[in-house]
C-alpha cells in the first residue's frame, strides 16, 4: 500500500474517531451530562435544551488518532502541536466542566501552548512586514511575547465566535482549506497533509454539531483547534517565505475582527469589562435580525443551524483572497482593511437598521 493510501485511510479513521466519540458523548449524558452539560440561560445562549459542551474530548481522540495512524513525516509535525496545545486544550476543558476558569487563565494558557510550540518547533514571527515593528521583532524575546500573544489571541477568537450550531466548526474547516491550499501551491505538501487532518477531524465533530446541536465544541475544543489554527498561521510564512505572514491573517480576519471589536465595544460601554459576555457578537446579531426575521415559523434549532450560513461566506471571501494574493502583502493588507471596513458597515446596519458609517447608541433588541 502506497504512502498516499495510508495517509487516506489514517484521516479516514481519525475523521470517524472522532464522530464516533462525539456520538458516545451525547449517548452518555446521563452520567456525564451534570457536569458537562451547557445550559440555555445566558446572554450568549440560542440553544433551547441542555446540550454536553466536551466536544473538545471527540476532536483530541481525533486528532491522537492521526497522530498514531499517520505515515512519517505527518507525526513530526503534528506530534510537537499537540504537545504545545495540551495547557490550551486543558484550560478549555476545565473551564467546560467546572465553568470556574477566568478569562485571564485561559488566555495565559493558550500563551503558554504558544510559547511550548516554539520551544518545540523553533518556529516564530520574527516579521511583520511593517519596518518599524519589524526591528522590534528581529530581537527574539519580543519575537516570542508577539508570537504567543498572536496566537492566544487567535485560539481566543475561535472561542468567541463559537456561538451557533456548525459556526466555529465550519469557520475552521474554511480557514485549514485555505491554509492548506497555500501550502500545496508554495510546495509544502507536508503542511497541506497536515491541514487536511485538521479539516477531516474537524469535519467528524461537525456532523454531530450541524445542524441538530447535539454537541457543542465547548472551551476545550475551540481552544485546541483556534491553537493549532494559530499555529499552522504561524508555520505557513516561516516555512515558505514566498507566503506573506499576511495571507493567514486574511485568512482568518473575521475571528480576529470580531474579537477585536468586541474588546473595543465592551470597553465603551459603562460599567463592562473587555471580556464580559455579552449577546452583540456580528452573529448574534444575525440570528436576531435576518434567521428569525426570515424564518419566523421556522424551529429555534433550524433558525440556530442557518445563522451559520450566513456568517461562513465572510470567511470565504477573505480565504479566497488570500489564496488568490498569498505572496502579494501589499493587497493583503488592503484586503484585511477592506474586510474591517464591509464588517464595521453590516454591524452598522444591524445595529442601526440604516446603512451608515457612525454608530449611535447600540440597540439591545
Amino acid at each position: 500500500m502506497s504512502s498516499s493510501e495510508n495517509q487516506y485511510i489514517s484521516q479516514c479513521l481519525a475523521g470517524s474517531i472522532t464522530a464516533i466519540v462525539s456520538l458516545l458523548l451525547v449517548l452518555t449524558t446521563k452520567w456525564h451530562g451534570k457536569h458537562s452539560f451547557d445550559h440555555s440561560e445566558g446572554v450568549q445562549k440560542f440553544h433551547t435544551t441542555p446540550t454536553p459542551r466536551v466536544g473538545g474530548i471527540a476532536l483530541m481522540a481525533g486528532l491522537l488518532a492521526a497522530w498514531f495512524l499517520s505515515p512519517e513525516p505527518l507525526p513530526k509535525l503534528l506530534g510537537p502541536m499537540l504537545i504545545a496545545g495540551l495547557p490550551a486544550f486543558a484550560a478549555g476543558l476545565r473551564e467546560d466542566f467546572t465553568k470556574r476558569v477566568s478569562i485571564r487563565n485561559r488566555l495565559l494558557a493558550t500563551m503558554v501552548s504558544g510559547l511550548l510550540a516554539w520551544w518545540l518547533t523553533g518556529y516564530s514571527l520574527s516579521h511583520i512586514d511593517i519596518p518599524p515593528i519589524d526591528y522590534f521583532l528581529a530581537y527574539l524575546p519580543l519575537s516570542l511575547a508577539f508570537t504567543a500573544f498572536a496566537v492566544g489571541g487567535v485560539a481566543n477568537s475561535i472561542n468567541i465566535i463559537d456561538g451557533f450550531n456548525g459556526l466555529a466548526a465550519g469557520t475552521i474547516m474554511i480557514c485549514f482549506s485555505a491554509l492548506g491550499f497555500i501550502a500545496w501551491q508554495v510546495g509544502d505538501i507536508e503542511l497541506a497533509q497536515l491541514c487536511v487532518v485538521f479539516i477531516v477531524v474537524t469535519a467528524g465533530f461537525l456532523v454531530v454539531n450541524f445542524p441538530f446541536g447535539k454537541i457543542f465544541m465547548g472551551d476545550g475544543g475551540a481552544y485546541l483547534l483556534g491553537f493549532m489554527l494559530a499555529w499552522v498561521a504561524v508555520m505557513l510564512p516561516a516555512r515558505n517565505t514566498a507566503v506573506s505572514v499576511w495571507a493567514p491573517l486574511l485568512v482568518c480576519a473575521h475571528p480576529i475582527l470580531e474579537t477585536g471589536f468586541s474588546m473595543y465595544r465592551r470597553h465603551h460601554r459603562s460599567g463592562q469589562h473587555p471580556g464580559q459576555a455579552d449577546g452583540l457578537h456580528l452573529h448574534s446579531l444575525l440570528y436576531c435580525r435576518v434567521a428569525r426575521v426570515l424564518f419566523p415559523k421556522a424551529r429555534v434549532q433550524f433558525k440556530n443551524s442557518l445563522t451559520s450560513l450566513f456568517v461562513w461566506p465572510i470567511t470565504l471571501l477573505c480565504s479566497l483572497a488570500a489564496t488568490v494574493w498569498f505572496s502579494n502583502t501589499v493587497i493583503l493588507m488592503v484586503g484585511f482593511v477592506v474586510c474591517a471596513f464591509g464588517y464595521h458597515l453590516i454591524y452598522l446596519r444591524l445595529t442601526q437598521f440604516v446603512w451608515c458609517l457612525r454608530p449611535a447608541t447600540i440597540s439591545r433588541d
